[in-house]
């Protein structure tokens, strides 16, 4: 593997003469060529992507150039082993070469020999060649670069992944974006479009899977198209704007691969669970909001609590907390106060303080987050005069659902502290 005449000329041992013949030929052949196409002259195509050039008699398409993206190509494997593949990330090019009419068309092997003596030229490893494919890794000048060359006879493909970190380039909210979140460069949104109340579907990872959750409450869409003439951007470098901008603020990135990103955070100033899904197309983008009908937290009296022990054994609090944090949030204080009245007029009550979350997220995070919470409750009973001894936390994440979790209403209904008559 990867030796020059290898792909095409593999016949029986009694042939090798004649091959060597034959490579002869080709090898006087890319002599001439080189001389009508030196290396130096493939900068000065701005059509083809550099450092690889055109083939005499090759004229080159237009050439789809991207900041950031992936293409798949070939490295060295491990140990000396086969080459593998994998996708190279950086700024990429691809370039498509059509025959002119009328001129004789090269073999492929005669177009990856050209290709590979010029790259060797330069310094590349050739990590692989044969049938139709040719794959090189070009490190120069601090630069780093992987290459494929296609052949097929009457055309060519080449492609170029210069390795470089994607730059995050999203500015702020701004005229007609949803206020949270802001737009690429070049972009330019329409008016936004929505609904006081409805309800979105989201497509979100499910371990190793996707499933279709619903939500339901105020309703933005912000549709976004790139003028005519302005570089397009790949559905990668889209994501990742957005996926680091939300981040920024907090939220949990629940799907993000294709051409579709699924976020949820919690609004710092009203509370509000919001879901952000963003759909890239590389000269548009579809940014859908939907802030989840707050969920009044349920605060009952303490007679109706001691009243709820007495009779179940436990009782129901709805208390707020940060967003995927074990934080209480200022407006659960009158809960703790009333439960801390509770306990200070039955001295010999122990109680099971019980955090349980919805289905968002793995079950392990939601179980830890739960317990979190659960401690996080106890704590504020401590702090107002209740012996530790007499609480025990404990967290079961989504394992103890109330309600269904495909629904905004019943995932808050999930989302509660529970205490335990002990």
């Amino acid at each position: 593997r990867g030796g020059w005449f290898e792909p095409a000329l593999c016949g029986a041992r009694h042939r090798t003469i004649a091959v060597l013949s034959l490579g002869r030929q080709i090898v006087l052949r890319l002599l001439l060529l080189s001389l009508l196409m030196p290396l130096s002259a493939l900068a000065a195509s701005q059509k083809a992507c550099p450092p690889l050039g055109a083939l005499p008699d090759f004229v080159p398409g237009e050439s789809t150039l991207r900041s950031y993206d992936t293409l798949e190509v070939m490295r060295a494997g491990a140990k000396g082993g086969e080459p593998e593949t994998f996708m190279a990330a950086g700024r990429t090019c691809v370039t498509y070469y059509a025959l002119k009419e009328g001129k004789d068309a090269p073999s492929n092997l005669e177009i990856l020999l050209n290709y590979r003596q010029q790259l060797e030229a330069m310094g590349a490893e050739i990590v692989s060649v044969g049938g139709r494919d040719l794959y090189a890794h070009l490190v120069k000048g601090g630069a780093e670069s992987w290459l494929w060359v296609a052949g097929s006879e009457t055309s060519i493909q080449t492609a170029v992944v210069e390795v470089v970190p994607p730059k995050l380039t999203i500015l702020p909210p701004s005229g007609n974006d949803y206020r949270l979140v802001g737009h690429l460069p070049n972009f330019v949104a329409a008016k936004p479009a929505g609904k006081s109340f409805d309800s979105m579907a989201f497509e979100i990872d499910d371990d190793g899977g996707m499933k279709s959750v619903q939500a339901q409450g105020k309703t933005v869409i912000v549709y976004y198209a790139l003028p005519e003439g302005k570089p397009a951007l790949s559905n990668l470098e889209i994501r990742f704007n957005y996926r680091e901008a939300l981040r920024a603020q907090g939220a949990e990135i629940l799907a993000d691969a294709g051409r579709d990103l699924v976020a949820r955070l919690m609004d710092g100033k009203t509370g509000q669970v919001i879901w952000v899904g963003v759909s890239a197309g590389e000269t548009s983008v579809q940014v859908s909001v939907l802030e989840e009908k707050p969920f009044a937290p349920t605060i009952q009296p303490a007679p109706a609590m001691e009243a709820a022990l007495k009779a179940a054994g436990r009782v129901t609090l709805y208390v707020n907390f940060d967003f995927d944090k074990a934080t209480l949030r200022p407006d659960a204080a009158p809960v703790v106060a009333q439960v801390v009245a509770m306990l200070k007029s039955e001295p010999g009550l122990r109680l099971g303080v019980e955090g349980h979350t919805d289905a968002m997220g793995t079950p392990e995070h939601n179980r830890a987050l739960s317990g979190d919470r659960a401690k996080a409750f106890v704590a504020a009973l401590v702090a107002g005069g209740i012996g530790a001894d007499r609480l025990v936390p404990a967290g079961f994440g989504p394992d103890k659902p109330v309600a269904s979790n495909d629904s905004s209403e019943g995932r808050a209904k999930n989302r509660r502290v529970e205490l335990v008559r002990m």
